[in-house]
C-alpha cells in the first residue's frame, strides 16, 4: 500500500512548538549560557560543578512537577495546561534575559526556576504526539518536529549571533531575542491545536502493549542513553571554550552548522524509520556518537577531524533522541501521554540529575574533559543494549499473539 508523506495540518502547527522550544535550548543552554557562566560567572567563584548543579536542581524540580501536572492535564485540559506552561516559561526567559546583563548574581537561581518550568511544557508538548500519530506515522512526524526544532534553533542563534556583533556578547538584546521567538512561534503552534481530539480517542489506540516491569526496565536503558547526549548538549560549548580554545562566535559557528546538519538528518531519519527497523537505526546513532567523543578524546584534534566529528554529530544528536520519543508514543494509551510523558520527563532528564554534576566535578578534578567523555559512551552502549533486549521483547510477544 501506497504511504501518503503528506503532513497533517495538526502535526505541522504542533511542530512549531519544536521550532520555538529550541531557540531556548541551543541559543540559551547550549551556547549563551555555558559560556556566560564559564566567563563571567566563574570569575566570581562558580565552577562547572556549579553549572552542573543548577541543571540537576532545577530538572529535579521539573520532572517531579511535570508529572504532577501531566495527570491534570489528562485528567482536565491537556492544551490549557500546556497553554500556561508556554507563558511561565517565556516569563522566566525574560527574567534570565535582564539578570544576565544587569543582575548577573540572581542569573543562577533564576535560570533553575525558568528550566524547571520549561521541563514541564516540553513533557505536554511530547505528550501531544500519540493523539496526533499512530504507530505507524509517529516517528515520521516525530522525526519531522524534532528536526524541524533544528531549524528553530539555527534562526534563533543566528539573530543571537548578529546581535552579538552589533551589540556585544552579553548585551540584553542578545538575550531577549530568545523568549521573543519562543513566545512567537509557540503561540502560532497551540492556537493550531485547537481541532486535535484529546478526549476523543479511538479504542485501538487505547491499548497499552508494555507491562510495568517491562517500562521499568527501558526507563534504564533510556536514562543511561540520555545521560551522554544530555552532558554532552551542557558542556560541548565549555569543551571548545577551554579545551580547544575556539572564541565564543566560534562556539556559536559550530552548534549552527551541527543544527544545519541535524535538521534534515533528523527528518529523513524519521522517514527512514517508518520503512526499516527503528531499533537497528538507533544503534547507528550510537555508533555515530562513539565515533564522535573517540575523535574528542583524540590527543591531537585537527581540523579535519574536528570536521568529522561535527558531522557524525549532527547526524546522530536528533535522530537518537528523536527515535526515542516516538517509540515510548507508541508504547502508551494517549489518555494517559500526559502523565507517561511526565514519567518519560524524570527519565530523559534524570541524566541532568547526575551525569552533569560528576562530569563536572570530574572535569574540575581532572583539568580536562576527555577522560570523562569515555565513561560517557560506555553507559550509552549498555543502555541501547537494555532497550534493544525489551523492545525485541515487545516484538515477539506480539508475533506470537497474532499466530
Amino acid at each position: 500500500m501506497q504511504r501518503d508523506n503528506t503532513l497533517p495540518k495538526e502535526v505541522k502547527r504542533w511542530s512549531f512548538y519544536n521550532f520555538a522550544n529550541h531557540s531556548y535550548q541551543l541559543t540559551y543552554v547550549a551556547f549563551l549560557l555555558p559560556v556566560f557562566f564559564s566567563t563571567i560567572l566563574l570569575a566570581r567563584g562558580y565552577s562547572l560543578a556549579d553549572w552542573g548543579a543548577a541543571n540537576g536542581i532545577s530538572t529535579a524540580i521539573g520532572v517531579v512537577t511535570a508529572v504532577i501536572i501531566g495527570r491534570y492535564a489528562d485528567m482536565h485540559d491537556k492544551l490549557k495546561a500546556f497553554r500556561w506552561s508556554v507563558a511561565l516559561s517565556f516569563l522566566g526567559m525574560l527574567a534570565l534575559s535582564f539578570s544576565a546583563p544587569y543582575f548577573s548574581s540572581l542569573l543562577y537561581w533564576i535560570f533553575i526556576a525558568t528550566n524547571a518550568v520549561f521541563i514541564w511544557s516540553i513533557a505536554l508538548s511530547d505528550s501531544i504526539l500519540p493523539h496526533v500519530s499512530d504507530d505507524d506515522t509517529a516517528y515520521r512526524y516525530g522525526g519531522f518536529a524534532w528536526g524541524f526544532g533544528y531549524l528553530g534553533g539555527i534562526v534563533s542563534l543566528v539573530v543571537a549571533l548578529i546581535l552579538q556583533y552589533l551589540t556585544g556578547t552579553y548585551s540584553v538584546w542578545v538575550f531577549v531575542s530568545v523568549p521573543i521567538f519562543y513566545l512567537l512561534f509557540s503561540w502560532y503552534s497551540i492556537s493550531g491545536l485547537k481541532e486535535v481530539p484529546f478526549k476523543d480517542i479511538p479504542a485501538a489506540k487505547e491499548t497499552a502493549t508494555i507491562s510495568r516491569g517491562q517500562k521499568a526496565t527501558l526507563f534504564l536503558g533510556y536514562w543511561l542513553i540520555a545521560e551522554c547526549i544530555t552532558v554532552i548538549s551542557l558542556f560541548a560549548s565549555i569543551y571548545f571554550y577551554r579545551e580547544l580554545h575556539f572564541s565564543a562566535m566560534q562556539v556559536g559557528l559550530l552548534f549552527l552548522i551541527i543544527d544545519l546538519i541535524a535538521f534534515p538528518a533528523t527528518w529523513f531519519g524519521g522517514v527512514l524509520a517508518q520503512r526499516r527497523s527503528s531499533l537497528k537505526l538507533l544503534g547507528v546513532t550510537i555508533i555515530l556518537w562513539g565515533v564522535s567523543l573517540a575523535i574528542f578524546v583524540s590527543p591531537h584534534v585537527g581540523w579535519l577531524l574536528l570536521g568529522l566529528a561535527i558531522l557524525l554529530i549532527g547526524l546522530a544528536y536528533g535522530n537518537s533522541q528523536s527515535y526515542l520519543r516516538s517509540q515510548y508514543s507508541t508504547l502508551i494509551r494517549p489518555s494517559e501521554s500526559g502523565f507517561q510523558f511526565g514519567m518519560y520527563a524524570i527519565i530523559a532528564e534524570a541524566s541532568v540529575l547526575i551525569g552533569p554534576v560528576i562530569y563536572g566535578y570530574a572535569s574540575d578534578q581532572l583539568h580536562s574533559q576527555k577522560l570523562p567523555m569515555i565513561f560517557l559512551f560506555i553507559s550509552m552502549v549498555v543502555g541501547y543494549t537494555i532497550v534493544w533486549s525489551i523492545i525485541r521483547r515487545l516484538h515477539n510477544d506480539v508475533a506470537i499473539g497474532r499466530a
